[in-house]
């Protein structure tokens, strides 16, 4: 019960592109070597462009809506936003189109249908909406012409690999595939580790696959005292993103090393950056730990476990809609990002820094969507910018 509540609360050769690099072999990490159909890039490698935002439209805090938490967004081929409220009691996707208007709410706070309790994720495919209810164990299915349900999956927990070593086991998030077919990922929990399992499964809410992929994404650090178990603020992430093409980047943030398989999992290729992580100091692990999480337990699972000498190397990855990658490294300057945009083969097309306060959540058509929040009432905003490439000299 300790985990469900603190689960809530935070709720083989080596081959290189010799264009790309001039490190040698031997310079290399191991489990770089060991990798097949890897590309490393030159640590200094620079883009031809930088990238220059000017905000356009911001979506809601209006009479009719007021974000208290949003989860998730995603956008239609006709431009129109959904996004999700996942603020206890006013669970809902709001719709709003191109020009800001806010136009339709789906849903609303319940168990019935086209009522939610938890909205984990949100997808849009071929005019649906995909709506993942991990309370309810359902995933609904919303026309987008008119906002009409279509259809409702329930999810069945005995089709689940729930083996003795895993504690808790429910869905996180889903990723359509095809007409017939999606990704689902799992969340395992044991007292050590919280992993990510990928399945696919049909419309009906059937496992109908062996696992794809499985990744670790966050460390836990239990306190040897109390039992209590906590997310560990400095380690590494495992990040999952899946392209347009429905191929699946995955990475451990601590490196900048992405691994590429196709839809059903089968390794297609790797591509490697060299990084200078930066050092976390002794103030950033007071701060740090004061902002996370002030018990006495916390402290007592931080010390037994210990601390990184760094930070992690990425924050954030984000597919776009032109089979693009944009990720969020770590620098010295703890107020920005610096954002990189890659190719599906690691070539950096762009660079550019944006404040931290500024959270990437979609790139689709050349637009830009980030949440906002604002610091006095803790009310949240999507803002709209596009984005302008600009070339370097």
């Amino acid at each position: 019960m300790k985990l469900i509540s603190i689960l809530f609360t935070f709720s083989a050769a080596l081959i290189l592109t010799s264009s790309c690099s001039n490190y040698s072999s031997e310079e290399l990490p191991d489990h770089i070597q060991s990798l097949e159909n890897v590309t490393v890039h030159d640590i200094d490698s620079q883009p031809a462009s930088s990238i220059s935002l000017t905000e356009t439209l911001i979506f809601g805090n209006s009479e009719d809506v007021q974000f208290g938490r949003i989860f998730h967004i995603d956008v239609d081929d006709s431009d129109n936003i959904y996004i999700s409220e996942g603020s206890q009691g006013n669970e809902a996707i709001y719709v709003f189109d191109g020009e800001g208007n806010h136009v339709n709410t789906i849903g609303r706070s319940g168990d019935g249908p086209g009522e939610f309790r938890s909205i984990f994720d949100i997808k849009i495919s071929n005019n649906q909406l995909f709506v993942l209810d991990t309370s309810l164990l359902r995933i609904q299915i919303f026309n987008t012409d008119d906002y009409s349900l279509q259809h409702e999956a329930s999810l069945n927990p005995a089709q689940w690999d729930q083996s003795d070593e895993r504690i808790i086991t429910f869905p996180l998030n889903i990723f359509v595939l095809n007409d017939s077919t999606l990704l689902a990922a799992f969340n395992h929990m044991t007292s050590d580790v919280a992993t990510k399992s990928y399945y696919h499964m049909d419309l009906d809410g059937n496992v109908i696959s062996n696992r794809i992929l499985s990744q670790d994404y966050i460390r836990q650090l239990p306190d040897p005292k109390s039992g209590h178990i906590f997310f560990d603020p400095f380690g590494g992430r495992g990040l999952i993103g899946v392209s347009a093409e429905n191929d699946i980047y995955k990475v451990w943030s601590d490196e900048l090393l992405f691994k590429v398989y196709d839809k059903d999992g089968s390794y297609l290729r790797a591509f490697y950056h060299p990084f200078r992580n930066s050092t976390i100091s002794q103030n950033e692990i007071v701060n740090e730990a004061l902002n996370y999480h002030q018990s006495e337990e916390f402290k007592n699972a931080i010390q037994h476990h210990g601390i990184p000498d760094y930070w992690r190397a990425l924050e954030h990855m984000i597919p776009d809609d032109e089979n693009r990658l944009w990720i969020s490294t770590i620098t010295d300057d703890r107020d920005i990002y610096d954002w990189w945009v890659m190719d599906d083969y690691g070539h950096i097309l762009a660079k550019f820094a944006l404040p931290r306060s500024i959270e990437i959540n979609k790139v689709k058509d050349d637009f830009l969507y980030s949440v906002k929040t604002d610091e006095e009432t803790g009310l949240q905003q999507i803002v709209k910018y596009l984005i302008e490439w600009v070339k370097l000299d």
